[in-house]
């Protein structure tokens, strides 16, 4: 199948990079320099040229294409290149990314417009941003797709008394969970090499939604979060706002300029907006940062973001979460101290990978880290079927989290015995890819 991308932003580089695995994808893109950058680096076809012309579009999409997506800065465009696309090839399922929330609003039939299906980046990264807000000490989370399980990441505090005295051979996981990976002081651990948890521990874990919270309360759960701290009163903190409204969470939200507060008060009543500076320790200070549960910085400008989570941290607030969308800017969070840094392309490209590619092998990438889960099939032929767990000699940066056999995930243990069918979901670092490509004799889609 051919996919055609337009736009090599940030949000098309990765999916073109995701994809291009599996299927022969086609970018295109009218700015130079990002056109350049995508003949450099990615083993794709492209185009120098107006994704929206349906004489370009014409002689690109062909009775192989499957799928394309707009995912341009621009919604007006995004949604008129969906339609060419769709006039010039009525069978090719179209994807719009679309910013504005007004456009959003309502039950508008999209399929009517030659837009099959459309996907707001902000919108995607409110919800995990409310989603690390709400559990206490969880920093990263992305859905498993098809297999009802989700990955997630829970840093170890001085709080979790619970968590630090039981060694980890006695620490009775929640059902159909087990713990990935730990990350200790830049070291990659797996959890056969180190005996108990220790303060600054990330923990990554692999199970169903409902086990998240039940480890969060096994580490030693102080309370449930509820009151926080917004900066920024962008599209993605107005986001934010809609999908906090029905809950019963304190929220104030610092935004310097004048007329966006206005319009957010307006429109939101279960939030308190203040017209100040969110970069200014004394405005975090008087706002008593230090009692929220967590800071939440939503501005399009990464430095602010950085600027005010450290600020935050320096004021003793318990959890800091913001946004990049500068890929240069991942480390630095990293770096910085920021509890959670989520990149826009990734939970992008993690959710497109979920909604429009259901063949492709698991692929989930985790922020922060050069790391992924990936499925990999065992093929008839592959020289693990038949053979137990145990066997399988994985390399070192890498860990078996689960067996799906008939659409079933099975923990893996010690004596499972491997049956063709069988799709295994393993934690790896992306530069373990090739050896697991070599060993599986599969081709693995690699992320950014």
């Amino acid at each position: 199948m051919q996919v055609v991308i337009v736009g090599a932003g940030n949000v098309g580089y990765t999916l073109a990079r995701t994809m291009s695995r599996k299927y022969t994808v086609m970018m295109v893109e009218q700015d130079e320099k990002r056109y350049r950058r995508i003949l450099d680096s990615l083993d794709i076809g492209a185009v120098n040229a107006n994704g929206g012309s349906p004489a370009v579009l014409k002689d690109l999409l062909t009775e192989k294409t499957g799928l394309f997506l707009a995912v341009t800065e621009k919604d007006e465009f995004n949604i008129f290149a969906c339609q060419v696309a769709k006039k010039l090839r009525p069978e090719v399922g179209t994807i719009a990314r679309v910013r504005n929330p007004e456009y959003m609003v309502g039950d508008i039939q999209w399929e009517s417009f030659g837009v099959d299906r459309t996907f707001s980046p902000e919108r995607l990264t409110a919800s995990k941003m409310k989603k690390l807000a709400m559990v206490e000490d969880l920093i990263d989370y992305e859905r498993v797709p098809g297999f009802g399980l989700a990955v997630a990441v829970f840093r170890v505090t001085d709080r979790h008394d619970a968590g630090l005295f039981k060694p980890l051979k006695f620490m009775e996981m929640p059902p159909g969970s087990s713990i990935l990976v730990i990350h200790r002081r830049g070291e990659l651990l797996l959890p056969s090499r180190t005996e108990n948890l220790q303060v600054g521990d990330d923990v990554t874990i692999l199970g169903p939604p409902g086990a998240i919270k039940e480890f969060n309360a096994l580490l030693g759960k102080v309370h449930d979060p509820h009151d926080f701290v917004v900066v920024g009163g962008d599209i993605v903190a107005e986001q934010l706002l809609d999908i906090l409204k029905d809950t019963k969470c304190s929220i104030k939200l610092i935004e310097k300029d004048e007329a966006r507060c206005k319009w957010l008060s307006r429109k939101f009543s279960n939030a308190v907006i203040i017209n100040d500076n969110g970069t200014d320790p004394s405005v975090l200070r008087d706002e008593n940062v230090n009692m929220a549960d967590a800071l939440i910085c939503t501005t399009d400008n990464e430095e602010e973001n950085l600027l005010s989570c450290l600020i935050g941290k320096h004021l003793g607030v318990t959890k800091t979460i913001t946004k990049f969308s500068r890929r240069d800017y991942e480390m630095v969070f990293d770096m910085s101290g920021v509890d959670a840094a989520i990149g826009t392309y990734h939970v992008v490209a993690n959710e497109l990978v979920r909604q429009t590619v259901p063949d492709l092998e698991v692929l989930v990438l985790m922020a922060g880290f050069d790391e992924a889960l990936i499925g990999v099939p065992i093929a008839e032929k592959c020289i693990y079927m038949g053979c137990p767990v145990s066997e399988l000699q994985l390399p070192d940066r890498s860990v078996l989290g689960m067996v799906i056999r008939n659409e079933r995930p099975i923990p893996p243990t010690s004596d499972l015995i491997l049956s063709g069918g069988d799709l295994l979901l393993i934690y790896a670092s992306r530069r373990d890819v090739p050896e697991l490509e070599h060993m599986f004799k599969t081709k693995i889609p690699l992320g950014p």
